[in-house]
């Protein structure tokens, strides 16, 4: 039914059933599916980059064609560490293959107790991606909360809706002890301390509309900011699958009552973002997908 509304503790047990893989948390498009040759995890954090660095430029660590000599001063990547949030990051693959090639810090919020042990596990055995975690480089932060409950202003102090889920938990830190993480118990420096990417993906549905409306908000409010004139220079990725707006008899929301989420139309996440106060900066379908699924849809915001 198009009115009905995620349960998370019926969303946490669903996912607590799963294998804590790649394989399990893509629903068996893990490494060993391929489509056309390549892996689908492949092909989402290839795109996934592509479009944070076009986003963010001054991510690259590539020297601008326009520029014959390299050197330290002309390098377009600042010296200040740059930050992301990963939403609902499951055992970390996101973070992984997409944050860590190009963020120097990452937070991970993630709900299911296998999930947030699996991903602390892979954090520490610094293989494939999480290489970048090796001294003096790049540092995670691991939270075990529901994103209802997660603020990123104050990651350490929960959202308090009355519900006893309603818990913030850092369950770990992996990677440089030379970082300098910002206290979590107080609000963030925006100029110096802010996000410049809050990135939700493939978990989103399990959040009604008013608890997404919310979090985005909060979201935004914790996005970097210009230290001259106070602007946002942080983004908003969004990446979600997409039915037709004409799912459900027009409401544009699909319910899976297995996980106990949403599948959203674009116009419904069109309505959601309006309601937040974000503007879509840019949108992208996933081109490369087995043709089986639902498309899947990025959406920048700030």
């Amino acid at each position: 039914m198009a009115d009905q509304v995620p349960d998370f503790e019926a969303g946490v047990a669903y996912w607590a059933a799963t294998n804590a893989t790649v394989d399990g948390v893509l629903g068996g498009y893990g490494e060993r599916h391929l489509h056309r040759g390549t892996p689908v995890p492949r092909l989402d954090a290839t795109s996934s980059r592509l479009l944070i660095l076009s986003l963010l430029p001054s991510l690259s660590t590539i020297t601008p064609p326009h520029l014959s000599r390299p050197s330290p001063a002309s390098s377009p990547r600042p010296s200040r560490p740059f930050r992301a949030l990963d939403c609902g990051a499951g055992i970390g693959r996101v973070t992984r293959d997409t944050l860590l090639p190009l963020f120097d810090s990452v937070d991970l919020v993630e709900p299911v107790p296998a999930f947030v042990a699996e991903a602390e596990r892979n954090a520490r055995s610094g293989r494939d991606g999480w290489r970048a975690l090796a001294p003096p480089s790049s540092s995670v932060r691991i939270w075990k909360a529901g994103l209802q409950h997660f603020d990123p202003l104050r990651p350490a102090v929960p959202v308090v809706d009355g519900s006893a889920s309603a818990k913030v938990e850092l369950a770990a830190t992996v990677g440089s002890e030379d970082f300098a993480w910002p206290d979590p118990e107080r609000e963030l420096d925006l100029a110096e301390e802010g996000y410049d990417l809050v990135q939700g993906q493939w978990c989103l549905g399990h959040l009604s509309d008013d608890e997404l409306v919310s979090f985005l908000q909060r979201a935004r409010a914790a996005l970097r900011t210009s230290r001259t004139d106070g602007s946002c220079e942080g983004f908003i990725i969004v990446k979600e699958n997409v039915c037709s707006d004409s799912a459900a008899d027009g409401a544009g929301r699909l319910f899976d009552d297995d996980d106990s989420s949403i599948t959203r139309s674009d116009r419904a996440f069109r309505d959601v973002f309006e309601r937040a106060g974000l503007e879509i900066v840019r949108r992208e379908v996933q081109l490369g997908f087995p043709e089986e699924l639902f498309p899947v849809v990025s959406y920048a915001l700030r």
